[in-house]
Order: C-alpha cells, then structure tokens, then sequence
C-alpha cells in the first residue's frame, strides 16, 4: 500500500474515519508503526491515519518534536491513541497550527484551551487524557482529521477562500517544477 501523505482536496481527508475494532492485532501494530515512521520522516509532531490513506480512527503524537519555542519547556508526550474522543473542552486560545496535508500553509484558529479525551490503547485499555498547552492543541488538530475536519474550517469564508486560493496557486506553482 501506499502510504505517502494525503495533501489537500484529497476526498479521504473530509471523510469521518471507521472506528478500530481489532486490537491487539499485528494490523493495527503495523499501521502505528507506521503512522510514526512517517510522521517523523515528515517531522511532524502529530499525524492522523486518513493523512496517509489508512482509514481507521488512528493518531499518533509525539510533542518532542516541535519546532515552537513557545512549547519547548512542556513535557515531551509521545503516544498512540485509537478512536480518541474529545468529551470535555474548556477555555479558549489562538493557536498558530501548521498542517503535513497543506504543505506550506500557517493559519492561526481558536482552539479550547484544555481538553479531556477518552481512547483506547493498541490493546484495547481505555486512555483519559487531559490535556493542556501544546498537547491539547495536537490532540484536536487530529482528532478533527479522523473526523473529516480540516483546520481550514476554523477560518471565516472569506479567509478561507484566500487562503485556499494561495495554497492552490502554490501547489501549482509547486508542480509545474
């Protein structure tokens, strides 16, 4: 199978993922695997299994690797969460997010401040998560991606539209070389 990274309008990033019935597999061993073997490839800090074609609701993060320095002080969280539920959010903040499937493209989105998240492990042992700072913003960026939520939806119209029109002028652009 292919796993390189979907980039946006792909249509398997604006579906609503199936949920992991089959824990303790060396299925779903392999897809961690490799969803982490590619999230690093691409240094991201978060990757969603839809990102790279794999249609089950599958995220992993792992918070050492950010680039921002306004995060470097937190604790490092590296995990693997299967069919992650965010069941409480509270507080607002703006977050300056960054996205492996719309390369080249910063926006800035209010995202809850704290989240609590119920998962299950590879296992199958159910996770609560709460989670502030960086770590909360990760986990809602792709818990959106398995739900079929790009972070562009967080934008007015209007600044989505501009922003979209530059993305796609620079994927064509991008091509053409």
């Amino acid at each position: 199978m292919d796993y390189s990274i979907r980039v946006w309008p792909d249509k398997i990033l604006k579906e609503k993922m199936q949920e992991v019935d089959f824990f303790n597999t060396e299925k779903l061993k392999d897809y961690v695997d490799i969803m982490f073997d590619k999230m690093y490839q691409l240094e991201g800090v978060g990757l969603a299994a839809n990102q790279i074609g794999i249609p089950y609701q599958i995220i992993v993060i792992d918070t050492s690797q950010t680039k921002n320095e306004e995060y470097q002080e937190e604790e490092s969280v590296k995990l693997a969460l299967v069919n992650p539920k965010i069941v409480l959010k509270e507080g607002e903040r703006q977050s300056t997010e960054g996205c492996l499937s719309f390369p080249g493209v910063q926006i800035t989105i209010p995202r809850a401040e704290r989240v609590v998240v119920e998962a299950k492990d590879i296992s199958g042992e159910s996770i609560t998560l709460d989670a502030t700072g960086f770590l909360s913003v990760v986990l809602q960026h792709e818990i959106d991606h398995i739900n079929g939520i790009p972070f562009i939806n967080y934008l007015s119209p209007t600044k989505k539209r501009l922003v979209l029109e530059k993305y796609f002028k620079k994927q064509k652009t991008a091509q053409k070389k």
